[in-house]
């Protein structure tokens, strides 16, 4: 029998080698960069901007998967002084002339959005476009060294090469003696987006418009209203909006930004009711915090927030009122900028959370019936790329099954209801059974069809097909292995035939 198919990473909610290697491998990679740059930039008589954006580009750029894994180095290393270049760019317009740097910033990120209907590639594209504005908002670039614009250009491309030539030895030589890192797709073997006809206004249309107006109100109201920290509604509202599938996605997320914020911030009154930490313990105890913050940020993105929240007040701990003014700043401003993220998706071109479950649970379900339909003599590779296909599509159910699950929890669905959440889980039940169908089984095809036939179908139960479905693959399950343990085991005397 072959090896049961694994749920897909995103799906488990476990601390994963993978995640502890990569956290160890970052935080290490980020300080051995900011000191390179850092060192480089007080030869030039310049502050700490550059030698932090390059800590900033590693924790950005590490969660890409391994270095180098689908670019060559050199393109690898112009991405990473891209990135560089883009962030002291748009730093540089936000300074100088803040209306052209927000209108640079808001049509950028919202055409890495709207470019998601282009295909994977397209998509990566855009992503890589909008990644020097996450790092301006993290660290806004501004010129500091003597020597004017050459040589802060100078400084910014050094940053970008420290980022890029750190985490790569590190990622490097942390596959090299064994450790488990996360790898990127794997370009051998592609799969194909899938194709469906649209109705009306693409959804990533709607994304892109609901972008626009939820970034210009937050830089308008982090401008007029807080023209000192104006980048913490920004970046809020580019969190929650930037990954996010549907409606339910954003408040989902809205909420863990906001509650991690939270947290972030009563721990850091704790620990600075504790003790107020200096120099080597503030620098120790940041790295430890960014440590767990990287670890858990794939379990939930609440624990990311509260890491971050903590480490800015450690780096502002000045004393025990002037941070926790500060924080309780930073809190009002994440309240507001969920709030202008929200209020968009949920009444501007509102995309249905329901509606995606039902689309993405219809593809998972079409590569189902692919593998289910395959013949018995189909080849070993055909069959494996089938359910390669039929892993991504499961894959991409992920994302919209976190808010799903969130509200069966708050509406306290059973497991017999008809709720999108149930659908989601019957299904991931479904999967773990994937290697057990062999050959073209007319039963198993034609539930996999009508559980497919039910999402559009608003009177018709899907959580009745797809358990009638689960019934039937951990059946065929169950039969395939006791064929396959007839034929291992050997007969027992009794059961032997006499002479």
């Amino acid at each position: 029998m072959q090896k049961r198919a694994a749920l897909p990473a995103s799906f488990t909610t476990m601390f994963r080698p993978e995640d502890i290697s990569a956290a160890a491998v970052t935080i290490v990679a980020m300080v051995a960069a900011f000191c390179t740059v850092y060192g480089i930039s007080t030869h030039y008589h310049a502050g700490a901007n550059a030698g932090i954006l390059s800590a900033v580009l590693v924790m950005t750029q590490s969660r890409r998967g391994a270095a180098g894994h689908d670019r060559s180095l050199p393109m690898e290393l112009a991405v990473f002084l891209f990135v560089a270049l883009g962030a002291a760019a748009v730093g540089w317009l936000l300074h100088h002339a803040f209306v052209v740097g927000a209108a640079v910033f808001i049509a950028v990120v919202s055409l890495s959005v709207w470019t998601r209907r282009f295909g994977e590639k397209i998509r990566r594209i855009g992503s890589l476009l909008a990644l020097p504005l996450v790092a301006v908002l993290v660290v806004p670039a501004r010129s500091n060294a003597p020597g004017g614009v050459p040589v802060d250009i100078l400084l910014v491309c050094i940053a970008g090469a420290a980022a890029f030539g750190w985490l790569f030895v590190l990622t490097r030589h942390a596959i090299r003696i064994g450790l488990p890192m996360k790898a990127r797709k794997d370009a051998k073997h592609p799969v194909a987006e899938p194709q469906r006809t649209s109705q009306g206004m693409p959804a990533s249309t709607r994304m892109a418009i609901q972008m626009v107006i939820a970034l210009t109100a937050a830089f308008a109201i982090g401008r007029l209203g807080f023209p000192q920290h104006w980048s913490w509604i920004v970046l809020t509202v580019y969190i929650v909006c930037v990954g996010a599938t549907s409606r339910g996605d954003v408040l989902y997320k809205g909420l863990l930004r906001l509650g991690g914020a939270l947290g972030g911030t009563i721990t850091a009154a704790l620990v600075q009711h504790l003790f107020v930490p200096h120099g080597t313990e503030t620098a120790i105890l940041i790295f430890a915090v960014l440590f767990v913050g990287i670890c858990l940020r794939n379990i939930n993105y609440a624990w990311w927030a509260a890491s971050a929240t903590l480490v800015i007040s450690l780096l502002q701990a000045t004393g025990l009122r002037s941070s926790s003014g500060t924080l309780e700043l930073r809190l009002e401003e994440i309240l507001i900028g969920a709030v202008c993220a929200v209020v968009t998706a949920w009444f501007v071109l509102p995309i249905r959370t329901e509606s995606v479950v039902r689309r993405r649970l219809s593809d998972a379900l079409l590569a189902f019936d692919e593998l289910a339909s395959c013949p018995t003599d189909t080849q070993p590779d055909e069959r494996a790329h089938k359910l390669r296909v039929l892993e991504d599509r499961m894959a991409r159910m992920a994302p919209v099954a976190e808010p799903v699950e969130w509200h069966r929890r708050l509406t306290r669905a059973t497991p017999g209801d008809d709720h999108p959440a149930v659908w989601v889980e019957t299904l991931r039940h479904c999967f773990r059974h994937a290697d057990s169908v062999a050959g073209r089984q007319e039963e198993l095809v034609r539930a996999i069809r009508i559980s497919r036939k039910t999402l559009g179908q608003k009177d018709a139960s899907t959580t009745a097909a797809l358990q009638r479905l689960h019934r039937l693959l951990a059946t065929d399950e169950k039969q395939f292995a006791d064929r396959e343990r007839s034929m291992i085991e050997p007969k027992s005397p009794a059961d032997a035939q006499p002479e």
